[in-house]
C-alpha cells in the first residue's frame, strides 16, 4: 500500500482504492508491553490526491486481531479490532499538526495502519477465571471486588481507638 507521486497523478481522478490483507511487521510494537502483535489485518479504503494542494488524503477502514498479554496470567489473548481513521499526506513542509510529510516520493501507509493498531490496543485484557488467578506460598491475586468484600468490617487504624471512648450522659 504504497504510491508514488506519479502513481497518484496517472490514476482515474487522482483516485485510489484500496482493498488488502497486511502483514504489520511486529518491529512497529517494540517495546510496547500492551501488544505482543497481529493477525488478520485487513485494511480497505479510498485515496484522493488533490495536485493544487500536493497533499494526499486517505479513508482507512481496518479490522483484524490485536494479541495481548492478559494483564494477570500473561497468556496470549486475542482482541478484536475495527476502527476507522482518516489521514493527511503532504509532499511539502507542513507545521500542521497530523499531517504526514511524504519523503522520497512515496507515500507509505503502514506506518499509519500501525500506529492506528496502537491507539486501538486496550491498556490491559483480563480474560482469566478467577480459579486462573495466580497464588503462591502466602500470596494470592484478589479480584477488586473480593478486596473490598475483605476490607468491609475492618476498622481503619487511625480511627481503632476512638472505639474505646463512649459518651457518658
Amino acid at each position: 500500500m504504497q504510491w508514488t507521486k506519479a502513481q497518484l497523478l496517472r490514476a482515474p481522478q487522482s483516485k485510489v482504492d484500496f482493498d488488502e490483507d497486511v502483514t504489520v511487521d511486529p518491529s512497529a510494537f517494540h517495546g510496547n508491553v500492551r501488544i505482543s502483535g497481529t493477525k488478520n489485518i485487513h485494511v480497505s479504503g479510498e485515496g484522493f490526491f488533490e495536485p493544487e494542494t500536493d497533499r494526499f488524503y486517505a479513508d482507512l477502514h481496518i479490522t483484524g486481531t490485536i494479541l495481548c498479554p492478559d494483564a494477570i496470567t500473561g497468556r496470549e489473548v486475542e482482541v478484536p479490532m475495527d476502527t476507522e481513521t482518516e489521514e493527511v499526506y503532504s509532499f511539502q513542509q507542513s507545521d500542521e499538526d497530523g499531517v504526514r510529510i511524504v519523503t522520497d516520493e512515496v507515500i507509505e501507509l503502514m506506518p499509519a495502519v500501525a500506529q492506528a493498531i496502537l491507539l486501538e490496543t486496550p491498556l490491559q485484557v483480563i480474560r482469566a477465571s478467577r480459579d486462573e488467578y495466580p497464588q503462591g506460598e502466602g500470596w494470592k491475586v484478589y479480584t477488586e471486588e473480593d478486596y473490598e468484600a475483605s476490607r468491609k468490617d475492618q476498622i481503619d487504624p487511625r480511627l481503632a481507638k476512638l472505639k474505646d471512648f463512649k459518651e457518658e450522659k
